[in-house]
């Protein structure tokens, strides 16, 4: 199944062939019908996200209207066996966000674990570790080299960061023998690996870097981490290790990689996949892609996100900001860690108390709830900051963008203690 979600609605579609709505003709795109009299931006009823994904190949930018206050607008179109809203797919996310309630304690609302830092990147897994935190996980934990974890200790006193990596360049030129590289990569591994029932998710990769001693210690980790069945998100150079050994998530379904494009380009290119001819569907590839990997959801980052497990595929297409400053990878990478824990901790009670368990698969849940708090935050920081939009502005709202989201007193027992802070910005207003 192919699900769209817009800020209005989605398209639900059969996955196995293009139905005669948005289907390439000799004349164009046939446009859908205007479903309830309501079309497209220009009455069209072209559902730009589609366009952009089915037409767009890869790396053409998506300029449709999601991005300028005209979104177009959507019921439902329904094939197959049934159709499904946004506020449906919200709604499955909502039941996995846990309640904000004086019964809980420390750790019930998440713990991350990040690894990645060096010393020439230190923001990256600052960004993703206190993102974490903002989404709603109680507890962030840095698994970083030496010179990088005093700088990350000193941006935040939120994190928890541990020193227990050393690079390449720490030793001498002869000191480091093939033998102690490995008790090196075997200590560092073993010291994070001592985390792993104390943590609900372990992101691997920002800000890493491509030190060969550090890749090592990070394939050791994933090894390790797998062996545990601790869920993991890959993103940036943790990605780069599953371009050149795919066969470290292969067949692990607790596991998120969230390449952009050209970590898109290479990874297809290490399974064979060809970006290049006349029918470069961008969800097309991204099946043939998780099909190879046989368990791990892709995200596939950009104008439009497309998630993809090797069944389903939906697509968040909510509006974000217009800047495309660095670290809201890091930010992404970081919120769906959180909702990762949250997926993981909802199951665990459900299968307990013997509660309906959601219809689609909860880590595409996860991704999807952790592409739309960051694309919202996107678009609430560059509602304030235009041009001058970063990073850290981003983080600041992802607060306000669960609250916006998930926190409203009438959603599956959530409960709202905004209290008399005033109402939210309304995504209506962005």
């Amino acid at each position: 199944w192919i699900v769209e979600a817009s800020r209005s609605g989605c398209v639900h579609q059969d996955a196995a062939h293009l139905s005669p709505v948005n289907r390439p003709t000799a004349q164009g795109t046939m446009p859908p019908p205007a479903v309830g009299g309501r079309g497209g931006p220009s009455g069209s009823g072209v559902n730009p996200a589609i366009q952009a994904l089915q037409h767009g190949g890869l790396g053409r930018s998506f300029t449709g209207g999601l991005n300028n206050g005209s979104t177009a607008q959507f019921d439902s179109i329904k094939e197959g066996s049934g159709s499904l809203l946004l506020d449906e797919i919200k709604g499955e996310v909502k039941r996995i966000v846990p309640s904000l309630s004086g019964d809980a304690w420390k750790g019930m609302a998440g713990k991350v674990g990040v690894l990645g830092g060096c010393r020439e990147y230190t923001g990256a897994p600052y960004f993703t570790a206190i993102a974490a935190l903002k989404v709603g996980a109680d507890l962030s934990h840095v698994f970083t080299t030496r010179d990088a974890a005093a700088t990350i200790k000193a941006y935040s006193p939120e994190l928890i960061v541990h020193p227990y990596f050393t690079e390449s360049t720490d030793y001498k030129p002869g000191e480091l023998t093939d033998e102690e590289r490995v008790n090196v990569i075997e200590l560092a591994a073993s010291e994070v690996a001592g985390w792993f029932t104390r943590l609900d998710c372990l992101v691997v990769g920002p800000g890493l870097g491509r030190d060969p001693l550090l890749l090592d210690i990070a394939r050791a980790c994933i090894v390790a981490a797998r062996g545990a069945s601790l869920p993991l998100v890959l993103d940036g150079d943790g990605l780069f290790l599953v371009a050149r050994e795919p066969e470290l998530v292969q067949g692990y379904p607790s596991c998120v990689l969230t390449p952009n494009l050209n970590e898109f380009r290479r990874l297809a290119s290490t399974m064979g996949v060809s970006l290049h001819g006349p029918h470069n569907d961008r969800l097309k590839k991204l099946a043939e892609i998780t099909a190879q990997l046989g368990g791990p959801v892709v995200v596939s980052k950009g104008p439009v996100d497309a998630i993809h497990d090797g069944k389903v595929a939906v697509l968040c297409s909510t509006s974000a900001g217009l800047r495309r400053c660095g670290g809201q990878g890091d930010i992404l990478a970081g919120a769906m860690a959180t909702f990762m824990s949250w997926t993981t901790s909802f199951m665990q009670r459900a299968r307990a108390t013997g509660d309906s368990l959601p219809d689609m698969n909860p880590m595409i849940l996860a991704c999807f709830g952790g592409c739309l708090v960051t694309r919202t935050a996107s678009a609430l920081a560059f509602v304030s900051k235009r041009r001058a939009m970063l990073a850290g502005d981003m983080v600041e709202q992802l607060g306000a963008a669960v609250s916006d989201l998930f926190d409203a007193s009438s959603g599956s027992g959530v409960q709202d203690t905004r209290g008399p802070q005033g109402p939210s910005l309304s995504r209506q207003d962005i």
